[in-house]
């Protein structure tokens, strides 16, 4: 597969892309066509994607009695700048979060040094790139992130010579293999704005920030697999309960930061009682807080130490999470959607199993419990294999599987898809409910969507219809381009495949199981160049 990436072989030029297509090129596939992990929330990443050989015996989505839209294996990553400030409650024993519509701190009630503002200042330069993440109960940060935001000193050691903003109490963290211990943080700010807030030369505008201060974070080691962070941080359910999130397809964004380049829907952080865009469609959201109401968010105070010690009744024990009260442990909480699953066509003798799944914008994949393969009657030799790194590092062949028909109940008319995939992991047991698996944003890889929360009435996700986008922009830029080459190379299979990676499941036009010369005359169709958009329509 090298000639493939050879001088000869320049995906700027169109016209070379049958010639790349050789049988002999197209006789070796290549196993892992994206580079970037593929997030799966806060639980981690997966690395490598593996076709299976009964991956050609699942035929849904090509059979005529199965013509909803089929996703993708990934979706979107909500990503957002997210910075931290000194800014905590005057007040010893407030222990509940405030909402702060802009950047803020407090002169009077500065960190310890007495010094206000940033973490580690500017703020508008020493910032991370990070993700929306309402799969998590808390919010986080983690390596260099933590650095980079002023949590985590390097080479701090705890307790002999802790941060000035870190406690010595942890909590463990994890999902993806084995879990490892987070540090609470003393109370701090959290702001985060979409990456639209970032300019040209990597600069953060202050003034496009939105957040909530008196929180207690969590700051993790770094969490590296085969060399690279994971993670560099996410704000959880403790600030996006308090906020509507539109996240819009349709307007992509890139940044370049510290020589990085991100690249995201836009996202924009709103107020609950903002206007928000109309789309056509609208499921309700439970909010799951192990039985107990969520009225606010707050941390709990560390009643162990010493009534001498100056940070008594001070110092946080755990991070915030929503809570009833701000004097009561909080349970944290999960926004939950049951949806409609089935194996092969429904019918009367053919019922649909109830799935009860976490709605996770920070995943880019959809998770579901052995449980739920167990009761879906799918075999034991999975569809597609996958190799995940999470805090506890790689884990490898995690089963995948093609679900043929899920249905979400919604206004404006359920929305039904065909030939879905999840990956298969048992997930902690919470008292937050019964964790049947993860709605990831692959079910909305082509649609903006609205995430309306509220702790006091229903919570909605409101989406809309597709977004029309060209055959072959595996990234959603509206561009098929050379990114978009390069990846279509690295997909195609041949006649004699055994099956098509889940990557590049949406590459197969005619759903013959390969990605070959027909797919690849499709293609040619759609090449628009760097510098104008996709036709839409081409190539369908």
């Amino acid at each position: 597969m090298a000639s493939l990436r050879g001088s000869y072989c320049t995906p700027a030029l169109i016209g070379l892309v049958l010639l790349c297509a050789t049988r002999d090129a197209i006789s070796e596939p290549v196993e892992n066509p994206r580079e970037a992990p593929i997030r799966m929330g806060s639980r981690g990443s997966i690395v490598r994607v593996h076709r299976g050989s009964s991956a050609s015996t699942v035929t849904a989505g090509a059979a005529p009695s199965y013509p909803f839209p089929r996703p993708r294996l990934t979706g979107f990553s909500p990503l957002i700048a997210i910075t931290t400030s000194s800014k905590h409650s005057p007040d010893d024993i407030d222990y509940e979060h405030d909402l702060e519509s802009s950047y803020t701190c407090d002169p009077l009630n500065g960190p310890i040094g007495g010094t206000c503002g940033a973490l580690n200042p500017p703020a508008d330069q020493n910032f991370v790139v990070g993700y929306l993440d309402s799969g998590s109960v808390a919010d986080l940060s983690a390596g260099s992130g933590a650095e980079l935001l002023g949590l985590i000193c390097p080479n701090d050691s705890c307790p002999d010579d802790p941060c000035p903003y870190m406690t010595c109490n942890s909590t463990p963290i994890g999902g993806v293999g084995e879990p490892v211990d987070a540090y609470v943080t003393q109370p701090i700010g959290i702001y985060a704005a979409g990456l639209s807030a970032i300019d040209s030369g990597g600069i953060l505008d202050m003034n496009a920030l939105v957040g909530h201060s008196n929180v207690a974070a969590l700051a993790a080691p770094p969490i590296i697999c085969e060399g690279t962070e994971l993670v560099s941080a996410f704000v959880g359910t403790p600030f996006l309960a308090f906020y509507t999130s539109v996240i819009r397809v349709d307007t992509p964004r890139s940044v370049t930061v510290r020589g990085q380049t991100f690249s995201s829907p836009d996202v924009q952080i709103q107020g609950l009682f903002d206007p928000i865009p109309e789309f056509s469609h609208a499921f309700a959201m439970v909010l799951g807080s192990g039985g107990i109401p969520a009225l606010t968010a707050s941390y709990y105070p560390d009643t162990d130490l010493d009534p001498e010690d100056p940070g008594y009744l001070i110092t946080p024990a755990v991070p915030t999470a929503l809570s009833l009260l701000p004097l009561i442990p909080p349970t944290g909480g999960l926004f939950f959607r049951d949806v409609q699953a089935v194996k092969g066509e429904p019918s009367p003798t053919n019922l649909p199993i109830t799935m009860n799944l976490v709605v996770d914008m920070g995943a880019q994949v959809s998770i579901m419990s052995e449980a739920m393969r167990n009761n879906l009657n799918l075999p034991f030799e999975p569809h597609f294999t996958v190799d995940a790194c999470g805090v506890g590092g790689l884990i490898e062949d995690i089963p995948g599987y093609y679900i043929d028909y899920v249905k979400i109940n919604a206004g404006g008319g359920e929305l039904e898809f065909s030939r879905v995939p999840f990956v298969m992991i048992d997930l902690p047991s919470s008292q937050l409910g019964t964790l049947d698996g993860v709605l990831g944003m692959n079910f909305f890889w082509n649609r903006n969507v609205t995430f309306e929360p509220s702790l006091t009435s229903s919570s909605n996700f409101y989406v809309s219809d597709p977004i029309p986008v060209a055959f072959a922009d595996s990234n959603v830029d509206f561009h098929v381009d050379a990114t978009d080459v390069s990846f279509f190379l690295t997909c195609i299979t041949g006649p004699q495949s055994t099956g098509v990676s889940p990557e590049c499941d949406h590459l197969d036009v005619d759903f013959d199981g390969s990605i070959d010369l027909y797919d690849v005359a499709k293609f040619q169709l759609c090449f628009s160049g760097s510098e104008q958009l996709a036709n839409p329509n081409c190539g369908q």
